[in-house]
Parts: C-alpha cells; sequence; structure tokens
C-alpha cells in the first residue's frame, strides 16, 4: 500500500453473474461507497480507477458493490483478494464524519508506543487478524510485536501527540 491511497474494503468475491462484488468493509464511513464515487485497486505499483455504480450493504461489515467496468463474473472473479482504496486527500476531504473520538489507521501509524510510562517501540502498521485488527509494534530492540487493537490492551487518548500506550494481557510480548 502506498501512501497516498488508504484501504477502505477488501473483495471477497464474486455474487451473481453480472460483476457484483462481495467486500468486507474496513471503512465506516458507508458514504464513501456512494455511486459516482471513485475508488481505486490496487495492481501492482499501480492503482486503477473505478467509479461506483451500486453499493448495497449486508450487514455491519459486509456489502455487495458495483464498479465501472467489471460487467461479468469471470471480471468480478479475478479481483478476489484485492483492496479498494480511496486517495489520502479524499480521506482528509471526509474526516469530518468521524466521531470526535475517532481517527484513522494512518494517523496510528508512527505513533510512539509506551508501556507502564516507558517508551516501548513505535506503530508500524495496522493489519487484520482473524478477530479484528493488530498494531505491528517495532520496539526498541527492533523486534516486532501484533498486539491486538482493542481498548482493553490499547489506549489512543494520546494520538493527538502521537503517542499510544498498550497493556498487553501478560505472556503476550514474551
Amino acid at each position: 500500500m502506498s501512501d497516498s491511497h488508504i484501504r477502505i474494503a477488501k473483495i471477497a468475491g464474486a455474487h451473481g453473474l453480472k460483476g457484483r462484488l462481495k467486500i468486507a468493509l474496513i471503512s465506516d464511513i458507508v458514504e464513501r461507497f456512494s455511486p459516482g464515487n471513485q475508488v481505486y485497486l490496487e495492481k501492482g505499483p499501480l492503482h486503477t480507477a473505478y467509479t461506483i455504480r451500486e453499493f448495497q450493504p449486508v450487514d455491519g461489515k459486509t456489502a455487495l458493490l458495483y464498479l465501472s467496468g467489471i460487467d461479468d463474473r469471470d471480471a468480478a472473479l479475478a479481483m478476489r483478494g484485492l483492496d479498494l482504496f480511496i486517495t489520502r486527500e479524499e480521506a482528509e476531504r471526509t474526516r469530518d464524519l468521524l466521531d470526535e473520538d475517532s481517527f484513522y489507521y494512518y494517523d496510528i501509524i508512527g505513533c510512539e508506543v509506551y508501556r507502564n510510562e516507558r517508551h516501548f517501540g513505535r506503530v508500524m502498521d495496522v493489519v487484520s487478524g482473524g478477530a479484528g485488527e493488530l498494531l505491528v509494534i517495532l520496539d526498541s530492540d527492533g523486534r516486532e510485536h501484533l498486539v491486538p487493537f482493542v481498548g482493553a490492551m490499547v489506549d489512543t487518548k494520546g494520538i493527538k501527540s502521537r503517542r499510544i500506550d498498550i497493556d498487553p494481557v501478560e505472556g503476550l510480548l514474551d
């Protein structure tokens, strides 16, 4: 993923015969999927633009999507596993749609991480795990740790000053 594009969904597969995509939503802002909006698919180093033709939520994290130029099942199946993106500029234009205490994942990347009031490392990425999101933290010794991104273990109150505090369960970082 490049710094100029922000991931908002992952294509899970095809739905039907006419090119409809089944997607797993990453963004909580459904307005990003309004018909007429542009999204991008990453294919190698390039981001190819597509226009949203139709969007239909299925449940909290799943939706169906038609994109311009994807008109049959084979084309939809070829997109399986790819991520959908918006530009960073578009994300910033819609920042006011976030709740007061919310932020973008890219706001977290690069934050300094503290554990028990001592510097522990730096957030390198946020990745999807089986049960939720994980913070990828590089500690001061150069080791990588995965910490579940849940309120019980991660305190983001200091994010505006580029600080995150962690309180992982016993043994997680050993």
